[in-house]
């Protein structure tokens, strides 16, 4: 590199107060690109109810592209005011991809029917514009279930994802600590259950890696009910405890924290996505975590950084306008 350019490219990093990232991030082989293809967006569950507006903002500057809801907004947001939130999202170039159905309730011993609250969800996040709807087993990793229950269970959930679809939807199965879906056993009965045609996977690397679970095997073996995956690391006082004993860490108040600080191998699973070429969403969520001085929007800077270093694409206007003046040199 000529001396001029790099005495510009110096000064232009001071001016903006931003550093280019000049290395290959970590996890990928010779011969790959840095760049990943996915899309990248953040959930609103770091966030309390009360700072929803804030969230969105800050989601917005940070270069995500778009948010997952918890479940509340379809009732806060319904009818009369979906319009004024859909404006809001295309305002700051927020697609909304993911609600969370936190109301529905999947207890393989209460098979009760829920088809009227994934009617309402779903009737909602059509009409805001989103994608999918986010489901998680109501059962415990701690209990033995029989094959007839599990089977009804994902009868119930295969019902739940035929509706979502006659909704232009698609139904995301969400394995979660404390649930079937804890182990990679439970996980393989739920999906098994369930048709793949109406129920996807949603692939939580926080929570799979408590619950012992190879992400790459998971993603080799589902690739294709893949839709959309969550990043967050988990903790390593917590990730050390789990390997003693999973039950210990029920007891723990904080078991995930910011990505690139805890145990997740995201080398491999990042090269496990890219070996099925997958191409759909990456949600930040960043839930059960001990909060930082700066509250949500420090966790989701650090997030953001942590992100675009394993070669995902969260760009902020400063970012895109430094690129632009280097290019310019």
């Amino acid at each position: 590199m000529k001396p001029a350019l790099t005495e510009r490219r110096a000064f232009l990093q001071k001016l903006l107060g931003l550093g280019l990232a000049s290395c290959v991030p970590g996890g990928l082989r010779a011969g790959e690109t840095a760049a990943l293809p996915n899309p990248v967006g953040y959930a609103t569950i770091s966030w309390p109810r009360s700072q929803f507006p804030q969230a969105l903002q800050t989601i917005s500057e940070l270069g995500f592209k778009g948010v997952q809801f918890l479940g509340w907004i379809s009732s806060e947001y319904a009818g009369a005011k979906v319009p004024s939130l859909r404006q809001r999202l295309q305002d700051l170039k927020l697609k909304p991809v993911t609600l969370s159905c936190w109301g529905v309730n999947l207890d393989p011993d209460r098979p009760e029917d829920e088809a009227a609250k994934v009617r309402a969800y779903a009737d909602f996040f059509r009409d805001l514009g989103g994608l999918y709807l986010q489901v998680i087993d109501g059962g415990k990793a701690t209990k033995t279930y029989s094959p007839g229950t599990i089977k009804a269970l994902g009868e119930r959930m295969t019902a739940l994802g035929k509706l979502a679809q006659d909704y232009g939807l698609l139904l995301g199965y969400h394995p979660h600590f404390d649930s079937i879906g804890e182990t990679r056993e439970g996980l393989g009965q739920v999906l098994e259950a369930a048709d793949p045609r109406y129920v996807k996977l949603i692939v939580d690397v926080g929570h799979l890696t408590l619950g012992g679970v190879d992400l790459a095997e998971v993603v080799r073996t589902y690739h294709e009910r893949l839709i959309l995956t969550h990043f967050k690391d988990v903790r390593k006082d917590v990730a050390a405890l789990a390997q003693q004993d999973r039950n210990l860490v029920r007891r723990k108040k904080y078991h995930f924290c910011e990505i690139g600080q805890g145990t997740v191998d995201f080398a491999a699973f990042l090269r496990a996505l890219r070996d099925a070429d997958f191409r759909g969403w990456h949600i930040v969520e960043l839930d059960g975590n001990e909060p930082r001085p700066g509250g949500p929007a420090e966790s989701a800077r650090i997030n953001q950084e942590a992100m675009k270093r394993l070669g995902l694409s969260v760009e902020t206007a400063t970012s895109r306008r430094l690129d632009n003046l280097v290019a310019q040199s």
